[in-house]
């Protein structure tokens, strides 16, 4: 895939999640395909693990804001930086019992603001192959 085409299709990924659509989520991974989010958790692997991931996300009405993307001159890669928010629950206990965050004195309506940079390798048809989630604490905000 050119650098246009493996932009326009990372685009189309964050597209995908913000229409709420997993099985089309789901469609752009490849069978074998890793999942790393946030880098540093033990990854995930194949169609099964990465629908799971994306069912919790979703589940929290997660809406993501993307960033023009970039492509790496290796013919594989994009990186881009989104912004996502969505509801406290169901990751927020999580995320505040391991101390990313403190949890807020009304869980039920607070909604969390991450900024992540993606890492995305794709094959030739444009699958993504390994994704890596890049964020920490500091990129993460209780909002309400």
């Amino acid at each position: 895939m050119n650098e246009f085409a493996r932009k326009k299709r990372v685009l189309e990924l964050s597209r995908r999640v913000n229409a709420g659509d997993l099985d089309a989520v789901v469609e752009m991974y490849a069978p074998d395909a890793v999942l790393e989010d946030p880098v540093g958790l033990p990854p995930l692997t194949g169609h099964d693990a990465v629908r799971a991931h994306y069912a919790l996300l979703l589940s929290a009405r997660l809406r993501e804001e993307a960033a023009e993307p970039v492509a790496g001159q290796d013919a594989t890669h994009a990186l881009l930086q989104i912004t996502s928010v969505m509801d406290y629950l169901p990751l927020g206990p999580e995320y505040a019992a391991r101390g990313w965050l403190k949890a807020p004195g009304s869980p039920g309506t607070a909604r969390l603001e991450r900024t992540a940079m993606l890492v995305v390798r794709m094959d030739k048809s444009g699958l993504v192959q390994h994704l890596k989630s890049y964020w920490g604490t500091s990129d993460l905000t209780v909002l309400g």
